[in-house]
């Protein structure tokens, strides 16, 4: 295989300096990952075993990606390449009772520690709602990152004055932390924090490890924490061949741990490493590139690179200025429509970004106006959905018998008659017996506390959940066949009319499809630990699909590392971008991230980038006066000011509506109107839209004429969805805006037809 080739000279470098540190400074759309996999595949042609390479990234959407583009390289080759988290994990399940863990421990997700936290809070007496337990998880995560155990933070936290709720946190931390182990669990923080501390207090196992992978590759390495710092540098301390990539003016994740410093100074901790720039961008335009440029060359806490791309010039970057939300949601919609039948350009071409998820309702609106299919990234998850956890708890509780979280959440799903006073009662009886409870579960006729009715119902649960076996179904597709036959868990749902609980049946079928294809690819080698890791440490960027022709919403943080022919970044004003957070705190180097963040932003673009901003916006409720952002002051785009200017569609859209109040526009006419013109339909009338839907059996129908006792007199001129769920979309005399209502229970009086 000839490199050189195929690799421009830094690249190549890169590729083929084999032993001793490396840093490559790799900036956006600079071919990172092609360096990646080429070195890897140098690294075996130079005759180094493939066992002895580890590489390691941060999303299984990276991890994926380069396993396939080694195995392109060089076929049936298997070198180990993983996020963090699943290394940790295959580390854990080998060595994992050094920190006291069985190796079929759980994962809990950020559900499962706020279920946790919340019982903690309760049996300490501590009012929820003053001390929010997502806020208590987000403390102890941080404190997890930086390595601190929950011995010194409560030395550190407990005398707390003035911060209450650091003094809670440290009432709640250790608690936190010995129910996990009683559980045999971990959360996210704990495989990098027990790995961590396993390679600092076990200096034969840290050798073992070095020894073993000896070429280590770090993906990102600008995005590491300290305890991710510390795994890194306890696998590098003998064998040195440590290569890191990253851009330290892409690091954006400080608000979670994320240590610029950790690339910043990899030269002070390896003095003799050698340091390459990937400077040349491959993805976006000229224009988009010089903006880009312009604006990270304010940061001071950065490598410096000067980037440059062979692209074409380009368009000039555009800021976009409107009136409100709803009219620049309008415009971005109308754009994508109009390149969609004007230019080549398909739906998954383009991506629209927003700083906070808030931001995506009034665009999701405009999408489904229009009529323009979308995907929502970080949006309630696959595996976050009620039925999908309800399903998988069955699968950890039978893997772990000592999952409480499991236990509790699955114990009266569906219902089976044990409430919470009997959970509560079970709860208190296992833990004076110091026993887990599904053991007390199988004990219940001996607790005195239960009646023989609740006692005889928990025992019969515990007996249920014995009888199912892995080894006996052979595949987790089969065992969880068998749960879903025997728990009757969709049955309620079958006969349902209601839309949401057929919705629940196909994310049941969705997740056995995804155990189907687990079992095909892995064979004989399935196991129940390995399905319940994939779902566990499933991301919100691996739900996105590339093929699915769909325009992408997401936030600028889910956006890192992908990119679009096409991108508009939403609301680039103060308090927004940059956040109101970073500005109130007077925080400089907040202020560098956030200027990082809208850097990332910028650089996922590659032919078209469009910014918006608006003179007033809708924030927590109230309509706010926006202010320009100060990062529009760095860079030099092309100003478009739409405040005074509305689209063609919405003005022939107003001057329907005003024939509809004069009463120009028959019953026919306004039916055949609204099936076909996108700009009077709701996003529910797009997902219910059919030719029965005309008249609804509550006596209304378009084109009707009705009267609200608020708004008036008005005119139906839509309907959407069924039966509980019906709305009919009015347009009244009196009113510029149209008003939607739920059919069955809106004060809504026919007056007739026209």
């Amino acid at each position: 295989m000839d490199f050189q080739q195929v690799l421009t000279s830094p690249q190549f470098e890169a590729v083929s300096y084999h032993e001793g540190p490396l840093l490559v400074l790799a900036g956006p759309g600079s071919g990172k990952t092609r360096v990646i996999t080429h070195r890897i595949a140098s690294l075996i042609h130079a005759g180094i075993s493939p066992r002895q390479i580890l590489g390691i990234t941060f999303t299984n959407k990276a991890s994926d990606e380069m396993g396939e583009r080694v195995q392109q390289l060089i076929p049936n080759t298997h070198v180990e390449i993983s996020t963090f988290h699943k290394f940790c994990v295959r580390i854990l399940r080998r060595y994992g009772n050094v920190v006291g863990l069985d190796s079929n421990f759980s994962i809990f997700d950020t559900t499962d520690q706020q279920q946790l936290i919340r019982h903690i809070l309760n049996e300490l007496d501590i009012d929820t709602v003053a001390y929010n337990p997502s806020t208590i998880g987000s403390m102890i995560s941080r404190a997890k990152n930086d390595l601190i155990s929950a011995e010194q933070f409560v030395e550190t936290y407990q005398e707390s004055i003035g911060d209450h709720l650091q003094a809670v946190a440290a009432r709640v931390y250790p608690v936190y932390q010995r129910l996990l182990l009683e559980s045999n669990a971990v959360d996210f923080d704990d495989l990098l924090l027990h790995v961590a501390s396993l390679l600092r207090d076990s200096p034969e196992l840290r050798e073992s490890l070095d020894e073993r992978y000896q070429y280590i590759l770090v993906d990102e390495y600008q995005d590491t924490n300290l305890a991710q710092y510390q795994i890194v540098m306890g696998l590098s301390l003998n064998t040195r061949n440590l290569c890191v990539t990253g851009d330290p003016d892409q690091s954006i994740y400080g608000w979670r741990g994320a240590k610029i410093e950790n690339i910043l100074q990899f030269e002070r901790d390896f003095p003799d490493c050698k340091t390459i720039r990937l400077e040349q961008n491959f993805r976006s335009t000229k224009e988009i590139l010089r903006v880009a440029d312009c604006l990270i060359s304010h940061n001071q806490k950065r490598k410096a690179k000067t980037l440059f791309t062979e692209n074409e010039e380009g368009k000039p970057v555009e800021l976009l200025c409107f009136n409100d939300e709803r009219q620049e949601a309008d415009e971005v919609a109308l754009r994508i429509r109009n390149s969609i039948d004007q230019e080549d350009f398909d739906y998954s071409d383009f991506a629209i970004f927003y700083r906070v998820n808030s931001l995506s309702r009034e665009l999701e609106l405009a999408l489904a106006r229009y009529k323009i299919p979308y995907q929502l990234a970080g949006s309630v998850a696959f595996y976050e959905r009620t039925e999908v956890k309800d399903l998988l708890s069955y699968l950890k509780l039978i893997n772990n018998p000592d999952d409480r979280i499991a236990f509790s959440r699955i114990v009266n799903k569906p219902l089976r008659g044990i409430g919470k006073t009997t959970q509560n009662k079970l709860i208190r009886w296992a833990d004076e017996r110091g026993i887990c409870l599904l053991e007390a579960a199988h004990q219940a006729t001996d607790c005195p506390t239960l009646s023989k009715r609740a006692s005889t119902t928990v025992a019969r649960f515990a007996k249920m959940i014995s009888s199912f076996s892995m080894a006996d179904s052979g595949s987790v597709a089969h065992l969880m066949e068998a749960i879903i036959d025997s728990t009757r868990l969709v049955d309620t749902w079958k006969e349902s009319p209601d839309e949401e609980d057929q919705q629940r049946i196909a994310n049941v079928n969705e997740l056995l499809s995804t155990a189907r294809k687990y079992d095909e690819i892995f064979g004989e080698e399935t196991t129940l630990e390995g399905f319940l890791e994939v779902s566990t440490l499933a991301s919100a960027t691996d739900q996105l699909d590339d093929s699915a022709g769909r325009v992408t919403l997401m936030t600028l943080h889910a956006a890192k590392g992908l990119e679009y022919p096409v991108v508009f970044i939403i609301g680039v004003e103060q308090n927004l971008i940059p956040h109101e957070r970073v500005l109130r705190d007077e925080y400089r180097d907040g202020l560098e991230e956030e200027r990082r963040l809208f850097f990332v932003g910028i650089t996922r673009a590659e032919q078209r980038l469009f910014l918006t901003q608006t003179r007033e916006r809708s924030l927590r409720g109230r309509p706010w006066r926006t202010i320009t952002s100060d990062f529009l002051k760095e860079i030099d785009v092309d100003v478009k000011d739409q405040t005074d200017h509305i689209s063609d569609s919405k003005s022939h859209f107003d001057e329907f509506v005003e024939s509809v109040k004069r009463g120009e526009v028959d019953s026919e006419t306004l039916k055949a109107t609204a099936s076909k013109r996108p700009l009077l339909m709701t996003g529910a009338d797009l997902l219910k839209e059919t030719p029965e839907a005309a008249d609804l059996p509550q006596g209304f129908s378009v084109g009707m004429r009705v009267r609200h006792p608020r708004y008036g007199v008005g005119t139906v001129i839509s309907m959407s969805g069924y039966s509980r769920k019906r709305t009919v979309n009015v347009i009244f005399d009196n009113e510029k805006e149209s008003q939607t209502f739920m059919a069955t229970h809106c004060p809504l009086q026919p007056l007739g037809l026209r």
